[in-house]
């Protein structure tokens, strides 16, 4: 393939009333990346093209954009490598996901700042500073609590993917939440209980759909649905009593009373009068759908042979004094055994977000 097309989202408010694509056709050069490709057709065919860039080395996050579908950076992700991935000779640009472009593939950064801000993203001592004047210390296996997470280059792309935010423009979002951890695990750091406070905040942790999208296109390696989950974790250790640890109490009460849950009554049980009157539409939607028994509303019925269940449940209790299991605070640690003694991806082979 000596050419390919690049297909560009053009979009200039001054002008344009809705957005739409512009196609550049372009030589195939080995090394090229996306951002490169931009600027050669910045620089021969349109110089009207805009889109945000500094390093160009993967370091600073500006370049983040949606290129065939997924977010990632474009100075790091080479030409080639798209056009084989996608068996294709096209590859299209967009701006990253969630967000409201301003011009072409520059968006709005005001809504990241503002979330950013409810977590406080900067260290706050704990203590005053070392006598001696040098830096706060910390122990090597403290940092590699944090190590990961303190790659984070604000590039947004875990944003892009995510589907909760994607619902709810409320929820922080995986990078937020990152970021969140990598001050509340500081050891050196005084606010863990207030940024766990703002990300509990309006039910905020719970808006996460598991669905690892953040994790599957961080181009750091930070680990975003991970640092969400040892938040929970913290949450839990600190005393919180997090919507997670309360759902799962109704859930164990459900299966020892009737050997069933009972969806219906959750949103009450677990959120109050208020959380049901929120979800109730929800609620009517998978009543008329089949997906629940009307019965549920007043208890529901208990399953045969219930009795066997209470016994099942008995003898875990009973073994629940005997195994101690502590969930580790940081499932990082087999990460990052492999993350520096692992052979890392060579990206100016592969090219690409592997």
């Amino acid at each position: 393939m000596e050419t390919f097309k690049l297909k560009v989202f053009r979009y200039d408010p001054t002008k344009d009333s809705q957005p739409y694509y512009q196609t550049y056709e372009l030589p195939v050069e080995k090394g090229m990346t996306v951002l490169a490709a931009l600027f050669k057709a910045k620089e021969e065919q349109d110089p009207s093209i805009s889109f945000r860039y500094n390093c160009r080395a993967a370091i600073c996050g500006s370049c983040a954009m949606r290129i065939n579908g997924h977010a990632t950076l474009a100075c790091k992700v080479q030409v080639t490598h798209i056009l084989e991935k996608y068996h294709t000779d096209t590859i299209t640009v967009d701006p990253i996901g969630n967000v409201r472009p301003l011009k072409d593939l520059i968006y709005d950064m005001d809504w990241l700042i503002d979330k950013m801000k409810k977590v406080k993203p900067w260290f706050i001592p704990k203590e005053a500073p070392p006598k001696d004047g040098k830096e706060y210390r910390q122990s090597p296996e403290d940092h590699n609590k944090i190590d990961f997470a303190s790659d984070c280059i604000l590039c947004a792309s875990c944003m892009s993917d995510c589907n909760a935010l994607k619902v709810n423009k409320d929820f922080l979002g995986p990078m937020v939440h990152s970021k969140a951890y990598r001050f509340a695990a500081d050891t050196r750091d005084g606010a863990k209980r207030e940024r766990l406070e703002a990300v509990l905040e309006d039910l905020n942790l719970e808006w996460c759909v598991r669905c690892w999208e953040c994790t599957t296109r961080c181009p750091k390696e930070v680990q975003p649905y991970e640092n969400i989950v040892r938040l929970r974790i913290m949450a839990a250790e600190e005393g919180f009593k997090t919507p997670g640890e309360i759902h799962a109490e109704i859930f164990e009460q459900d299966i020892l009373n009737r050997g069933l849950l009972n969806e219906m009554l959750l949103p009450m049980r677990q959120e109050g009068i208020v959380g049901a009157i929120k979800r109730a539409p929800f609620g009517i939607k998978m009543l008329f759908k089949g997906k629940v028994n009307y019965a549920d509303f007043f208890g529901g019925h208990k399953i045969k042979r219930l009795e066997e269940i209470k016994i099942i449940y008995e003898k875990a209790k009973e073994k629940e004094k005997e195994v101690h299991i502590k969930l580790p605070q940081i499932m990082g640690v087999i990460y990052e055994d492999k993350r520096k003694t692992a052979k890392r991806a060579n990206f100016a082979e592969t090219g690409g977000n592997e």
